[in-house]
């Protein structure tokens, strides 16, 4: 009996278990599609992840009807002294699946290839492509945003990144100008975000109303990490989202549920079934629905995908809307919403928090709203268009990569 050919692909920057569900979606994805490209192959693709345990420990989780089996192993990376003594500390511990791969994927978690949202976040996502180049491994960046980047540091330190890598997959235009612009790197190519490609079941609601989804995202609630309005916000983000309910709750049938996109119990800043909570309570009216606590990034992508309508800042919770055909009005607060939305997607119903008054954002959402059944149709032509076909391109260069 023929022996499987096998292959040994780490995966960085994801994780299926993080409250996070969009980084929980991204993680969901890239398995899915490597296990399809596994099973067209005819190749044995084992899966390895970073984990939080001392130990390399056996996981799997459930994409419809497919069980994927995974690894996780313990990994730690970081700048100086400190960096190196984690480094060598990982080496043995996680010796066994260090030394037998081939093959990196990084999804930088999205969106955290850049300073947007710190220095540190930069750090943590960069430090391990630094590593994982000393030990000669073939470097693929998953589709991502690259940047933006203030810090003539880090955009030095990211510049040696993306160029010293085998292949750069971003998932907008805005990115892919950034590293034609600004790198040497010649292996790019634009497709689009992976969790475009996370299998869901459409949820039925069967309540006779217009389901409207609505995601505050406790992160712009708080101000962000700073608490001072750290993305330079033109408007008080809670006094808008207060708007947008008010809103809702004089148009006729409509039924409000309030969508969790980032759950974390031990961060008040990163929590958004907290302020759900809140403001089910504030308005305290039977109009509003407190959406469930979704445990997995499919469970979210279920609900939202049964919905008439759909508007929020969590990138992931839009995508979620989009790629399952709900007409959606995505609130941006940096330019990855208008790089995926509206530079590639050629999709242009969105608000944005940087740039527009209350008066203009909420013209904007009425409209959308007002005209969701033409939004369906753009979305819809969108993914025939667009997403499809992009899709077809990342099997194949992952595919390429991965040398099938």
């Amino acid at each position: 009996m023929t022996m499987k050919a096998t292959k040994n692909v780490i995966i960085l920057g994801v994780n299926p278990y993080s409250g996070n569900r969009g980084v929980g979606a991204l993680a969901y994805s890239v398995m899915s599609v490597l296990d399809k490209i596994s099973k067209e192959n005819d190749v044995q693709i084992n899966i390895y992840l970073v984990g939080k345990s001392k130990h390399i420990v056996e996981n799997r989780i459930k994409v419809g009807d497919t069980i994927i089996q995974f690894k996780q192993f313990p990994f730690y990376a970081g700048n100086g002294l400190k960096g190196v003594l984690k480094f060598f500390l990982t080496m043995i511990l996680s010796k066994e699946i260090l030394f037998k791969t081939k093959y990196v994927m990084d999804m930088g978690e999205g969106d955290s290839f850049s300073d947007i949202y710190g220095k540190q976040r930069f750090i943590n996502i960069n430090a391990p492509k630094k590593t994982f180049r000393f030990l000669g491994k073939k470097i693929l960046l998953l589709p991502q945003t690259i940047g933006p980047f203030n810090d003539a540091k880090i955009k030095k330190e990211a510049k040696k990144s993306i160029e010293k890598s085998d292949v750069v997959l971003v998932r907008d235009r805005m990115s892919y100008d950034y590293v034609t612009n600004n790198t040497t790197q010649k292996k790019v190519k634009e497709l689009t975000d992976m969790a475009f490609f996370m299998p869901y079941n459409k949820k039925d609601f069967s309540n006779g109303k217009i389901n409207v989804g609505l995601n505050i995202s406790s992160l712009m609630w708080h101000g962000g990490y700073t608490k001072n309005n750290q993305f330079g916000f033109k408007e008080d983000y809670p006094k808008l989202m207060r708007a947008i309910i008010e809103f809702f709750l004089t148009q006729a049938n409509v039924q409000i549920h309030l969508i969790s996109h980032v759950v974390n119990a031990n961060s008040h800043v990163e929590n958004d079934y907290e302020v759900a909570r809140f403001i089910q309570d504030e308005y305290a009216s039977e109009k509003i629905t407190l959406a469930p606590f979704f445990l997995d990034p499919i469970d979210a992508k279920n609900y939202i995908s049964g919905l008439d309508f759909f508007t929020g800042a969590r990138m992931h919770a839009c995508i979620a809307a989009f790629s399952s055909g709900v007409p959606v009005y995505p609130i941006a607060y940096s330019r990855k919403f208008n790089g995926l939305f509206v530079e590639t997607l050629e999709y242009s119903y969105l608000g944005d928090l940087i740039n527009q008054n209350s008066n203009e954002f909420m013209t904007g959402l009425e409209y959308a709203f007002e005209n969701r059944i033409e939004l369906t149709e753009i979305i819809q032509q969108s993914k025939k268009n667009i997403v499809s076909h992009r899709y077809t391109l990342l099997i194949d260069e992952l595919s390429i990569f991965l040398e099938l």
